[in-house]
């Protein structure tokens, strides 16, 4: 197997990994966890549980991790403050204000941001007109799973849509600035240091937003935490560094077309947990999504042109 296969092969398992992701945190707001309740259990124990890991030198050797400068650590401790703590608090809170079906439309769009971003912020991604063939068809197929052939109806959310689709926008600048501070270093280590911004911002966030965000976390217990073990072990360690780690030397713009199969996948497992069965617009969308997967990966290369030197920018001009 080449290592285009390699990379998409694992890219497609971690868009498959990340699809209950919503669906856990609604578990999650069931058992009795209020939206900053799951963002500080879950980015706490984030943080903390990576940071151990790190002390290993098998999992240092797996995820390629090398020690960076102290002005790149304050950089990811920055973006995680400002982007990654607030992106994911925005998500939460809007979970049960958005319906799952606009949440998806607002999701899909999530390729064509970090290809518009990627284009001009990172170097050594070269769109082609079949990267840009394949964003538009993965954004089309998951449209019709979401939506199907209509326009969507989004006057009743539009409070929780705005959140939502705010949420998606900032993530995307974090992912990209992320990915250029990984080609520099290792993307484990960028991970961590935003992981602690991502903490402190939601610790911030439970201090300030006490009264119109509660934290509640209910009673331990197997069943009431078991989405908090999906959130934190499953859809958090595995994820986050095995898609830090590819997106070092792999382009983000092509890595992206695949975030198109978690509507689908989302639409699966409502149909498992909720008995509600996949539709024709599901089917045919996600037949679209495949094909753009097809066309996104056959024949491209998986690792980034280097031949620029500019690769070695800063982030931040001093």
């Amino acid at each position: 197997m080449n290592n285009t296969n390699r990379v998409f092969g694992t890219v497609v398992i971690l868009n498959l990994l990340w699809a209950p992701v919503n669906l856990m945190i609604g578990l999650a707001k069931g058992n009795g966890f209020s939206a900053m309740g799951i963002g500080c259990v879950r980015w706490v124990s984030l943080s903390c549980l990576l940071t151990l890991l790190l002390r290993f030198l098998g999992f240092r050797r797996f995820s390629n991790y090398q020690a960076m400068s102290r002005a790149d650590w304050l950089r990811c401790l920055t973006i995680g403050i400002l982007m990654f703590g607030p992106a994911h608090l925005l998500y939460y809170a809007s979970i049960g204000l958005t319906s799952e079906v606009e949440g998806s439309v607002l999701l899909s769009t999530t390729p064509l941001w970090i290809a518009i971003i990627s284009f001009f912020l990172l170097k050594g991604e070269h769109m082609t007109t079949k990267r840009w063939v394949a964003i538009f068809l993965s954004f089309v197929g998951a449209y019709i799973v979401a939506v199907g052939f209509k326009f969507p109806d989004m006057l009743g959310h539009s409070k929780g849509n705005l959140m939502f689709g705010a949420g998606v926008l900032i993530e995307c600048w974090m992912g990209v600035l992320a990915a250029k501070i990984s080609r520099r270093t290792s993307g484990v280590s960028v991970l961590v240091g935003q992981m602690w911004g991502g903490t402190i911002a939601f610790l911030l966030a439970a201090f300030v937003l006490r009264g119109p965000l509660p934290f509640m976390v209910p009673t331990f217990s197997i069943a009431a935490y078991m989405p908090m073990f999906y959130l934190i072990f499953i859809s958090g360690i595995i994820t986050f560094t095995i898609w830090y780690r590819i997106v070092e030397t792999s382009p983000l713009t092509l890595l992206s077309v695949v975030i198109g199969i978690q509507p689908p996948v989302a639409a699966l497992l409502n149909w498992l947990v909720y008995h509600t069965a996949p539709t024709t617009n599901s089917i045919i969308g996600a037949t679209i999504i495949f094909a753009a997967l097809l066309i996104g990966f056959i024949g491209e290369r998986s690792s980034l042109d280097t031949s620029s030197d500019s690769m070695t920018e800063p982030l931040l001009a001093k």
